[in-house]
Protein backbone atom coordinates (compact mmCIF):
# COMPACT_ATOMS: atom_id res chain seq x y z
CA UNK A 1 0.00 0.00 0.00
CA UNK A 2 1.42 3.52 -1.12
CA UNK A 3 0.46 6.47 1.06
CA UNK A 4 0.91 9.94 -0.10
CA UNK A 5 3.64 11.70 2.01
CA UNK A 6 1.36 13.85 4.49
CA UNK A 7 -0.27 10.58 5.59
CA UNK A 8 3.09 9.03 6.34
CA UNK A 9 4.10 12.46 8.35
CA UNK A 10 0.24 12.34 10.21
CA UNK A 11 1.21 8.82 11.14
CA UNK A 12 4.79 9.52 12.65
CA UNK A 13 2.97 12.85 14.62
CA UNK A 14 0.44 10.77 15.81
CA UNK A 15 2.90 8.29 17.56
CA UNK A 16 5.23 10.56 18.93
CA UNK A 17 2.26 12.33 20.54
CA UNK A 18 1.11 9.06 21.69
CA UNK A 19 4.20 8.16 23.52
CA UNK A 20 4.96 11.77 24.60
CA UNK A 21 0.89 11.05 26.21
CA UNK A 22 2.10 7.81 27.91
CA UNK A 23 5.09 9.11 28.96
CA UNK A 24 5.33 11.15 32.86
CA UNK A 25 5.07 14.66 32.51
CA UNK A 26 7.17 17.85 34.30
CA UNK A 27 5.10 20.91 35.09
CA UNK A 28 6.80 24.24 34.27
CA UNK A 29 9.87 24.78 36.38
CA UNK A 30 10.52 21.19 37.03
CA UNK A 31 14.00 19.31 36.94
CA UNK A 32 14.63 15.79 36.31
CA UNK A 33 15.89 14.31 39.27
CA UNK A 34 19.64 13.81 39.64
CA UNK A 35 21.63 10.75 37.92
CA UNK A 36 18.34 10.27 35.66
CA UNK A 37 18.03 9.05 32.62
CA UNK A 38 15.33 11.14 30.22
CA UNK A 39 15.06 8.28 28.01
CA UNK A 40 14.55 5.75 31.00
CA UNK A 41 10.42 5.78 30.54
CA UNK A 42 10.89 4.30 26.98
CA UNK A 43 12.86 1.28 27.81
CA UNK A 44 11.60 -1.72 29.06
CA UNK A 45 12.75 -0.94 32.87
CA UNK A 46 11.44 2.53 32.24
CA UNK A 47 8.53 1.52 31.53
CA UNK A 48 8.13 -0.86 34.74
CA UNK A 49 9.24 2.53 36.76
CA UNK A 50 7.27 4.75 35.35
CA UNK A 51 4.06 2.68 36.00
CA UNK A 52 5.41 1.97 39.24
CA UNK A 53 5.99 -1.09 38.87
CA UNK A 54 9.04 -2.85 40.34
CA UNK A 55 11.44 -4.04 37.98
CA UNK A 56 11.55 -8.09 38.05
CA UNK A 57 14.13 -9.97 39.63
CA UNK A 58 16.24 -12.10 37.76
CA UNK A 59 15.30 -16.08 39.02
CA UNK A 60 17.06 -17.80 41.71
CA UNK A 61 19.81 -20.04 41.31
CA UNK A 62 18.69 -23.58 40.41
CA UNK A 63 20.90 -25.26 43.53
CA UNK A 64 20.50 -23.69 46.93
CA UNK A 65 23.27 -23.82 49.15
CA UNK A 66 23.30 -23.39 52.91
CA UNK A 67 25.99 -23.30 55.51
CA UNK A 68 24.14 -25.58 58.63
CA UNK A 69 27.58 -25.26 60.77
CA UNK A 70 28.82 -23.35 62.45
CA UNK A 71 25.36 -21.17 62.88
CA UNK A 72 25.61 -17.59 62.08
CA UNK A 73 23.21 -14.73 61.61
CA UNK A 74 24.00 -11.17 60.94
CA UNK A 75 21.64 -10.08 63.85
CA UNK A 76 23.21 -12.12 66.87
CA UNK A 77 26.67 -12.23 68.56
CA UNK A 78 29.44 -14.43 66.76
CA UNK A 79 29.92 -17.71 67.99
CA UNK A 80 32.79 -19.04 69.33
CA UNK A 81 34.89 -21.90 68.07
CA UNK A 82 37.73 -23.84 68.97
CA UNK A 83 40.78 -23.41 66.59
CA UNK A 84 40.26 -27.12 65.35
CA UNK A 85 37.54 -29.70 65.68
CA UNK A 86 34.77 -27.71 64.79
CA UNK A 87 32.06 -28.52 62.64
CA UNK A 88 31.61 -27.11 59.01
CA UNK A 89 28.39 -28.46 56.95
CA UNK A 90 27.20 -27.60 53.98
CA UNK A 91 23.62 -28.62 52.07
CA UNK A 92 23.23 -28.22 48.61
CA UNK A 93 19.54 -28.77 47.60
CA UNK A 94 18.99 -29.58 43.61
CA UNK A 95 16.23 -28.22 41.86
CA UNK A 96 13.06 -30.08 41.52
CA UNK A 97 12.81 -29.46 37.95
CA UNK A 98 16.38 -31.10 37.64
CA UNK A 99 16.51 -34.30 34.62
CA UNK A 100 17.51 -36.80 36.47
CA UNK A 101 21.05 -38.18 38.04
CA UNK A 102 23.17 -39.90 35.37
CA UNK A 103 25.86 -42.54 35.92
CA UNK A 104 29.40 -43.09 33.49
CA UNK A 105 28.03 -46.31 32.69
CA UNK A 106 24.75 -48.85 32.77
CA UNK A 107 23.94 -50.74 34.55
CA UNK A 108 24.57 -48.63 37.42
CA UNK A 109 21.39 -46.02 37.79
CA UNK A 110 22.10 -44.33 41.40
CA UNK A 111 25.47 -44.03 43.29
CA UNK A 112 25.89 -45.25 46.56
CA UNK A 113 29.28 -45.55 48.30
CA UNK A 114 31.93 -45.79 46.71
CA UNK A 115 30.61 -45.03 43.16
CA UNK A 116 29.96 -41.60 41.40
CA UNK A 117 27.27 -39.59 39.63
CA UNK A 118 25.91 -36.18 37.86
CA UNK A 119 22.63 -34.38 38.98
CA UNK A 120 21.68 -32.82 35.98
CA UNK A 121 19.99 -30.10 35.65
CA UNK A 122 19.48 -29.09 32.35
CA UNK A 123 21.08 -30.08 28.74
CA UNK A 124 19.96 -27.77 26.28
CA UNK A 125 20.45 -30.23 23.25
CA UNK A 126 19.35 -33.68 25.05
CA UNK A 127 22.10 -35.52 23.83
CA UNK A 128 24.13 -36.55 27.19
CA UNK A 129 27.94 -35.51 26.74
CA UNK A 130 29.10 -35.44 30.01
CA UNK A 131 32.83 -35.26 30.46
CA UNK A 132 34.72 -38.16 30.38
CA UNK A 133 35.11 -41.24 31.59
CA UNK A 134 31.51 -40.63 31.23
CA UNK A 135 30.24 -43.84 28.27
CA UNK A 136 28.68 -41.30 25.95
CA UNK A 137 26.44 -42.73 23.12
CA UNK A 138 26.82 -42.32 19.53
CA UNK A 139 27.02 -40.03 16.97
CA UNK A 140 26.52 -36.97 17.58
CA UNK A 141 26.72 -37.01 21.64
CA UNK A 142 29.73 -38.99 21.33
CA UNK A 143 31.63 -36.09 19.61
CA UNK A 144 29.90 -32.86 20.90
CA UNK A 145 31.12 -30.64 23.96
CA UNK A 146 29.32 -31.04 26.66
CA UNK A 147 26.68 -28.23 27.17
CA UNK A 148 24.93 -29.66 30.53
CA UNK A 149 24.28 -28.09 33.92
CA UNK A 150 25.59 -30.63 36.91
CA UNK A 151 26.92 -31.07 39.64
CA UNK A 152 29.52 -34.11 39.76
CA UNK A 153 29.31 -36.53 43.47
CA UNK A 154 30.10 -39.08 44.90
CA UNK A 155 29.98 -40.47 48.41
CA UNK A 156 32.81 -40.72 49.80
CA UNK A 157 34.66 -40.73 53.16
CA UNK A 158 38.36 -39.29 52.89
CA UNK A 159 40.95 -38.31 55.60
CA UNK A 160 44.80 -37.25 55.02
CA UNK A 161 46.78 -39.77 54.62
CA UNK A 162 44.35 -42.76 54.23
CA UNK A 163 44.52 -44.13 50.57
CA UNK A 164 41.21 -44.02 48.62
CA UNK A 165 39.45 -45.39 46.01
CA UNK A 166 39.58 -43.51 43.20
CA UNK A 167 36.78 -44.93 41.06
CA UNK A 168 34.00 -43.08 42.43
CA UNK A 169 36.05 -39.54 42.02
CA UNK A 170 36.93 -37.23 39.40
CA UNK A 171 39.94 -38.51 38.07
CA UNK A 172 41.99 -35.14 37.58
CA UNK A 173 40.94 -34.41 40.69
CA UNK A 174 41.37 -37.31 42.60
CA UNK A 175 45.32 -36.91 41.15
CA UNK A 176 45.64 -33.35 41.88
CA UNK A 177 45.07 -34.16 45.42
CA UNK A 178 47.47 -36.69 45.24
CA UNK A 179 50.32 -34.49 44.52
CA UNK A 180 51.89 -31.94 47.22
CA UNK A 181 52.97 -29.93 44.26
CA UNK A 182 49.29 -29.37 43.42
CA UNK A 183 47.56 -30.15 47.19
CA UNK A 184 49.75 -29.08 49.62
CA UNK A 185 50.34 -26.16 51.93
CA UNK A 186 51.55 -22.99 51.62
CA UNK A 187 56.02 -22.93 51.35
CA UNK A 188 57.86 -20.25 52.33
CA UNK A 189 61.57 -19.08 53.04
CA UNK A 190 62.33 -18.77 56.61
CA UNK A 191 65.54 -18.95 58.68
CA UNK A 192 66.86 -21.86 60.56
CA UNK A 193 69.62 -23.76 62.22
CA UNK A 194 69.46 -26.88 59.05
CA UNK A 195 72.77 -28.18 60.05
CA UNK A 196 72.77 -27.83 63.88
CA UNK A 197 75.94 -25.50 64.15
CA UNK A 198 74.29 -22.91 65.36
CA UNK A 199 73.96 -20.27 62.62
CA UNK A 200 70.61 -19.57 61.05
CA UNK A 201 70.93 -20.16 57.31
CA UNK A 202 67.88 -20.12 54.74
CA UNK A 203 65.32 -22.95 54.92
CA UNK A 204 62.39 -24.06 53.32
CA UNK A 205 58.53 -24.43 55.56
CA UNK A 206 55.19 -25.60 54.61
CA UNK A 207 52.26 -24.31 57.41
CA UNK A 208 48.88 -24.86 57.29
CA UNK A 209 47.28 -28.65 58.18
CA UNK A 210 48.16 -32.29 57.02
CA UNK A 211 47.50 -33.09 53.25
CA UNK A 212 48.88 -36.18 53.47
CA UNK A 213 51.88 -35.73 51.09
CA UNK A 214 51.85 -38.04 47.94
CA UNK A 215 49.11 -40.77 49.44
CA UNK A 216 46.23 -41.17 47.20
CA UNK A 217 43.67 -39.73 49.95
CA UNK A 218 41.17 -37.01 48.02
CA UNK A 219 42.21 -34.93 50.20
CA UNK A 220 44.01 -31.21 50.51
CA UNK A 221 44.21 -28.21 48.82
CA UNK A 222 41.98 -27.25 45.70
CA UNK A 223 38.77 -28.17 44.49
CA UNK A 224 37.12 -31.73 45.92
CA UNK A 225 37.56 -34.94 44.23
CA UNK A 226 34.09 -36.11 45.43
CA UNK A 227 32.47 -32.70 44.75
CA UNK A 228 34.38 -30.74 42.51
CA UNK A 229 32.21 -28.21 41.76
CA UNK A 230 32.21 -26.49 45.61
CA UNK A 231 34.41 -23.40 46.22
CA UNK A 232 35.15 -22.75 49.33
CA UNK A 233 37.37 -20.15 50.49
CA UNK A 234 38.37 -18.45 53.58
CA UNK A 235 40.55 -14.87 53.56
CA UNK A 236 43.38 -15.73 55.78
CA UNK A 237 45.82 -17.93 56.18
CA UNK A 238 46.68 -20.98 54.42
CA UNK A 239 43.55 -19.64 52.40
CA UNK A 240 45.53 -16.83 51.05
CA UNK A 241 47.99 -17.79 48.23
CA UNK A 242 51.37 -15.38 48.81
CA UNK A 243 54.38 -15.08 47.51
CA UNK A 244 57.49 -17.29 48.72
CA UNK A 245 59.03 -14.68 50.78
CA UNK A 246 55.78 -14.05 52.59
CA UNK A 247 54.56 -10.19 50.63
CA UNK A 248 51.44 -10.18 49.03
CA UNK A 249 50.89 -10.81 45.53
CA UNK A 250 49.66 -7.54 42.78
CA UNK A 251 46.08 -9.51 42.85
CA UNK A 252 44.83 -10.75 45.65
CA UNK A 253 44.31 -14.81 44.84
CA UNK A 254 42.99 -17.33 47.05
CA UNK A 255 43.29 -21.39 47.09
CA UNK A 256 39.88 -23.48 47.20
CA UNK A 257 39.55 -25.21 50.85
CA UNK A 258 36.76 -27.87 49.47
CA UNK A 259 39.47 -30.72 49.15
CA UNK A 260 39.59 -31.35 52.90
CA UNK A 261 35.92 -31.97 52.74
CA UNK A 262 35.64 -35.62 55.11
CA UNK A 263 32.41 -36.98 53.87
CA UNK A 264 30.27 -36.20 50.61
CA UNK A 265 26.62 -37.83 51.42
CA UNK A 266 23.15 -37.16 49.18
CA UNK A 267 19.82 -37.69 49.43
CA UNK A 268 18.24 -39.46 46.48
CA UNK A 269 15.05 -37.97 47.05
CA UNK A 270 14.00 -35.63 50.03
CA UNK A 271 10.25 -34.88 51.24
CA UNK A 272 10.48 -31.73 49.01
CA UNK A 273 11.30 -34.27 45.64
CA UNK A 274 14.96 -32.59 45.93
CA UNK A 275 17.93 -34.59 45.35
CA UNK A 276 20.15 -33.15 48.17
CA UNK A 277 23.63 -33.23 49.51
CA UNK A 278 25.57 -32.56 52.49
CA UNK A 279 29.26 -32.12 53.12
CA UNK A 280 31.09 -32.07 56.07
CA UNK A 281 34.74 -31.37 57.38
CA UNK A 282 36.09 -31.69 60.86
CA UNK A 283 37.79 -28.52 60.56
CA UNK A 284 41.64 -29.49 61.23
CA UNK A 285 44.40 -26.99 63.25
CA UNK A 286 45.29 -24.16 60.94
CA UNK A 287 43.19 -23.96 57.90
CA UNK A 288 41.07 -21.02 58.89
CA UNK A 289 44.07 -19.34 60.72
CA UNK A 290 46.36 -16.83 60.34
CA UNK A 291 49.91 -17.41 59.29
CA UNK A 292 52.68 -15.56 61.52
CA UNK A 293 56.22 -14.88 60.26
CA UNK A 294 57.67 -13.36 63.79
CA UNK A 295 61.41 -12.75 65.26
CA UNK A 296 61.25 -14.17 68.79
CA UNK A 297 64.71 -13.13 69.38
CA UNK A 298 65.24 -9.20 69.03
CA UNK A 299 67.97 -6.79 69.88
CA UNK A 300 70.60 -8.14 72.76
CA UNK A 301 70.78 -11.48 73.88
CA UNK A 302 70.89 -11.64 77.87
CA UNK A 303 70.35 -14.21 80.78
CA UNK A 304 69.13 -17.03 77.95
CA UNK A 305 66.44 -14.38 76.45
CA UNK A 306 66.50 -11.39 73.83
CA UNK A 307 65.68 -7.92 75.63
CA UNK A 308 63.34 -6.65 73.01
CA UNK A 309 59.70 -7.24 71.93
CA UNK A 310 59.36 -9.33 69.56
CA UNK A 311 59.01 -8.39 65.24
CA UNK A 312 56.08 -10.24 63.15
CA UNK A 313 54.10 -10.64 59.91
CA UNK A 314 50.98 -11.55 59.65
CA UNK A 315 49.45 -13.16 56.11
CA UNK A 316 51.85 -11.37 54.33
CA UNK A 317 51.76 -7.85 56.24
CA UNK A 318 53.73 -5.11 57.35
CA UNK A 319 56.32 -6.20 59.58
CA UNK A 320 55.23 -4.81 63.31
CA UNK A 321 57.07 -4.79 67.06
CA UNK A 322 55.06 -6.25 69.65
CA UNK A 323 53.44 -4.53 72.62
CA UNK A 324 55.53 -6.28 75.14
CA UNK A 325 58.22 -9.33 75.36
CA UNK A 326 56.16 -12.21 75.09
CA UNK A 327 57.07 -15.16 71.91
CA UNK A 328 55.39 -17.21 69.29
CA UNK A 329 53.97 -19.67 72.07
CA UNK A 330 51.78 -17.39 73.54
CA UNK A 331 51.41 -14.53 71.05
CA UNK A 332 49.93 -16.86 68.00
CA UNK A 333 47.23 -17.99 70.56
CA UNK A 334 46.18 -14.11 71.43
CA UNK A 335 46.10 -13.13 67.72
CA UNK A 336 43.32 -15.67 67.15
CA UNK A 337 41.43 -15.07 70.51
CA UNK A 338 41.65 -11.54 69.92
CA UNK A 339 40.93 -11.66 65.82
CA UNK A 340 37.46 -9.83 65.55
CA UNK A 341 35.92 -12.52 63.01
CA UNK A 342 36.96 -15.00 60.16
CA UNK A 343 35.23 -15.86 57.37
CA UNK A 344 34.10 -19.02 55.10
CA UNK A 345 32.75 -18.39 51.53
CA UNK A 346 30.78 -20.91 49.93
CA UNK A 347 28.82 -21.44 46.20
CA UNK A 348 29.03 -23.94 43.46
CA UNK A 349 29.71 -24.16 39.74
CA UNK A 350 28.91 -26.94 37.02
CA UNK A 351 31.43 -29.07 36.45
CA UNK A 352 34.63 -28.51 38.34
CA UNK A 353 35.31 -25.43 40.33
CA UNK A 354 38.57 -23.43 40.26
CA UNK A 355 41.75 -24.98 43.13
CA UNK A 356 43.03 -21.18 43.32
CA UNK A 357 40.88 -17.64 41.88
CA UNK A 358 41.92 -14.36 41.62
CA UNK A 359 40.11 -11.22 42.71
CA UNK A 360 39.36 -10.19 38.94
CA UNK A 361 36.90 -7.27 39.61
CA UNK A 362 39.72 -5.63 41.90
CA UNK A 363 36.57 -5.27 44.73
CA UNK A 364 39.42 -6.46 47.64
CA UNK A 365 37.43 -9.75 47.95
CA UNK A 366 37.32 -13.14 46.34
CA UNK A 367 33.76 -14.03 45.67
CA UNK A 368 30.98 -15.62 42.80
CA UNK A 369 31.49 -12.80 40.77
CA UNK A 370 35.46 -13.52 40.57
CA UNK A 371 34.37 -17.17 39.51
CA UNK A 372 31.74 -15.76 36.66
CA UNK A 373 34.51 -13.42 35.55
CA UNK A 374 36.55 -16.58 35.18
CA UNK A 375 34.27 -17.84 32.97
CA UNK A 376 32.66 -20.52 35.41
CA UNK A 377 29.12 -20.83 35.41
CA UNK A 378 27.93 -20.47 38.92
CA UNK A 379 24.93 -22.25 39.85
CA UNK A 380 23.85 -21.69 43.58
CA UNK A 381 23.91 -18.45 45.68
CA UNK A 382 26.71 -17.98 47.61
CA UNK A 383 26.72 -18.19 51.47
CA UNK A 384 28.95 -16.60 54.17
CA UNK A 385 29.21 -17.08 57.76
CA UNK A 386 31.63 -15.32 60.44
CA UNK A 387 32.82 -16.81 63.81
CA UNK A 388 35.43 -16.57 66.40
CA UNK A 389 37.89 -18.95 67.28
CA UNK A 390 39.48 -19.56 70.30
CA UNK A 391 42.86 -21.14 70.77
CA UNK A 392 44.66 -22.54 73.90
CA UNK A 393 48.86 -22.23 73.71
CA UNK A 394 51.38 -25.14 72.46
CA UNK A 395 51.51 -26.27 76.21
CA UNK A 396 47.79 -27.23 75.81
CA UNK A 397 48.79 -29.54 72.94
CA UNK A 398 48.28 -26.98 70.59
CA UNK A 399 51.33 -27.34 67.94
CA UNK A 400 52.07 -23.80 66.17
CA UNK A 401 51.49 -25.57 62.47
CA UNK A 402 51.27 -21.73 61.09
CA UNK A 403 54.08 -19.96 62.43
CA UNK A 404 57.80 -19.93 61.21
CA UNK A 405 60.59 -18.14 62.08
CA UNK A 406 63.13 -15.31 59.81
CA UNK A 407 65.56 -13.15 62.18
CA UNK A 408 64.63 -9.76 61.17
CA UNK A 409 67.27 -7.74 63.37
CA UNK A 410 70.18 -9.52 61.79
CA UNK A 411 71.30 -10.64 65.55
CA UNK A 412 71.75 -14.68 64.50
CA UNK A 413 68.60 -15.75 66.85
CA UNK A 414 65.07 -15.71 65.99
CA UNK A 415 63.72 -18.54 68.87
CA UNK A 416 63.17 -17.82 72.49
CA UNK A 417 62.73 -20.39 74.90
CA UNK A 418 59.92 -20.89 77.30
CA UNK A 419 58.90 -23.15 80.07
CA UNK A 420 55.54 -25.33 80.40
CA UNK A 421 53.72 -25.03 83.63
CA UNK A 422 52.25 -28.18 85.10
CA UNK A 423 49.34 -28.51 87.82
CA UNK A 424 45.81 -30.32 88.09
CA UNK A 425 43.14 -30.88 85.58
CA UNK A 426 40.38 -28.22 86.03
CA UNK A 427 36.88 -27.25 84.80
CA UNK A 428 36.91 -23.98 82.13
CA UNK A 429 34.12 -22.15 81.19
CA UNK A 430 33.54 -21.77 77.34
CA UNK A 431 34.70 -18.08 76.83
CA UNK A 432 31.73 -15.64 75.65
Amino acid sequence: MNLPMFSMLSFALAAALTMAADAPSLQSGQRLPPNTNPRAAFTPAGALAAAGKPTPKPPPPPVKLDIESPKYRPDLPLGVLYASGWPLVIRAEGPPTALGIAADATPQSFPGLGQKGYLVIADPDNCLELPAPFFRGDPPCSTDPSDETYVEFGPDVDNAGVPDDGDHANPARWAALADPTQSGGPDFIADGDSDSDGVLDPVDVTVGPDTGGSVSDGYGFGADDNFPGLVLLSPTGPGLVLNSNFTRPAVRRQRNLAGFLNVVAYELNDPNRETTFTLSMVVPLGLIAPILRIDDCVGDFVDFRCVDPPRYQIDGGPVTTAPSLTNAQFFYPALINTTPAFEVRAFLVSGVAPSVLDDLNHDGQVTAADAKLAGYNVISNEEVVRFRQFSSDICAGVPLINVFYTDFDGNGRDTATFVCPAGPGQITKPPQ
